[in-house]
């Protein structure tokens, strides 16, 4: 099999290449493969961590199918027309989705398809990605990326904190401080997270910043901005504080339709984007209702 490196690829690392190419294929019989020449990049052996140059040419002589291409889900006109209004931004290299409550991102867990299958086939383009994630109840601003290349810049930008992301939060009770921060350890246990106050194996330095919006009669609107990305980081810190988000049925009381958080703002300065959606509906009506 011969392949010619296009934009798509330039500059990953071969054996990144590969695995996507033969994800069926063992990373060790890729390695295998790379050491002992039956890989090569423009007629000679490689290293598993070159960086792919645009027009490379690699061989590929050891037996294994290639990956077949994935499948574009055919999105019917309704969802066409669902998928138009919750898409917030575009352009030729990234697409920004607001999420609603209770939608998975990706396929899996009885899920047959989530947003991420959705918006490759509404683009068909297969090489589209979102770069972040929020969870299945958690609603608001994700990013998403058309091609590999982009895919590439914003994990960048994302693992150098250079993109700046906000949600507004509903928690139960009042909050006293109007500025606070919260700076923790988390751990991850079996399918939840907790909090420790010093560092032990496993855990990780977890920060996050808080701003009261506004007080309802028995909860309070905060605006949060992570200083850390962790699994469930603002759940698991309000909870612990003693102001669990509403609705959050992993660590608050879960008694309502929602959970009340919302990735409301996002600001990419690379690509000049930014985006402040203002306060749902249902988070002022909820504020004015006890």
């Amino acid at each position: 099999m011969e392949y010619i490196v296009d934009k798509e690829f330039e500059d990953v690392r071969l054996d990144k290449f590969l695995r996507k190419k033969y994800e069926d294929i063992p990373l060790t019989e890729i390695f295998k493969g790379i050491r002992t020449g039956k890989i090569k990049v423009n007629g000679r052996k490689s290293k598993e961590n070159y960086r792919l140059q645009l027009n490379d040419e690699i061989k590929v002589f050891f037996k294994g199918g290639e990956t077949k291409e994935e499948k574009l889900l055919e999105v019917e006109d309704k969802e066409i027309e669902k998928i138009k209004k919750s898409i917030v931004y575009e352009n030729e290299n990234v697409l920004i989705f607001n999420k609603k409550n209770n939608i998975v991102m990706h396929k899996g867990s009885g899920y047959d398809f989530g947003i991420s299958e959705l918006l490759k086939g509404y683009l068909k383009n297969p090489n589209f990605n979102f770069v972040n994630r929020i969870d299945k109840a958690t609603s608001g601003l994700i990013i998403g990326a058309k091609s590999l290349v982009t895919a590439r810049e914003l994990a960048e930008e994302i693992r150098n904190r250079n993109i700046d992301k906000r949600y507004y939060i509903l928690v139960e009770g009042k909050v006293k401080d109007k500025e606070f921060t919260i700076k923790s350890y988390l751990k991850k246990i079996e399918d939840k997270v907790i909090e420790v106050e010093k560092f032990e194996e496993g855990a990780k330095e977890s920060l996050s910043f808080f701003k009261v919006k506004k007080y309802g009669k028995d909860c309070t609107l905060l605006e949060g901005t992570l200083g850390s990305g962790r699994t469930h980081q603002l759940r698991v810190q309000l909870a612990n504080m003693g102001n669990a988000i509403i609705g959050d049925t992993k660590y608050g009381k879960g008694k309502e339709k929602i959970m009340y958080l919302f990735s409301h703002y996002l600001k990419i300065n690379k690509y000049g984007i930014e985006i402040d959606l203002p306060i749902p509906d249902e988070y002022i009506k909820r504020l004015g209702s006890n």
